[in-house]
């Protein structure tokens, strides 16, 4: 029973991300991501035997403890890709607000200029 509900709830997340990939709200680039994580999930979810096998294995008593392991690994990891993404981003933003600014100036110092250049010329 438990295994049903545990493969009925990464079935609906799996769903969930395909939704959300369909209408454009999760881009592709993190979307796959996503998938597999998804994926993993039904699969683990389909072989809780096994992982309590693995889990005893490599010297876990409790499967949830080993789950719970790989749960934390996985979102530290996700935590890293997301803040290297976002220093990108930021480093993006900055440079491009400092072009913005530069060609601002440039933009005010030719309005400033072309009412001068104007007056000098002669009417036809």
């Amino acid at each position: 029973m438990n295994q049903l509900v545990a493969i009925l709830i990464t079935l609906f997340f799996l769903g969930l991300i395909v939704y959300f990939t369909v209408t454009q709200k999760l881009k592709d680039r993190y979307a796959f991501l996503w998938l597999v994580t998804a994926a993993a999930g039904v699969l683990a979810a389909v072989c809780i035997p096994l992982l309590n096998r693995f889990a005893v294995w490599i010297g876990i008593a409790y499967m949830p403890t080993f789950v719970f392991l790989v749960t934390i690994i996985f979102i530290l990891a996700l935590l890293v890709r997301q803040t290297i993404s976002l220093s990108k981003q930021a480093d993006r933003i900055k440079t491009l607000t400092q072009e913005f600014a530069v060609m601002e100036k440039r933009l005010l110092e030719l309005q400033q200029s072309a009412p001068a250049s104007a007056e000098r010329r002669e009417p036809l």
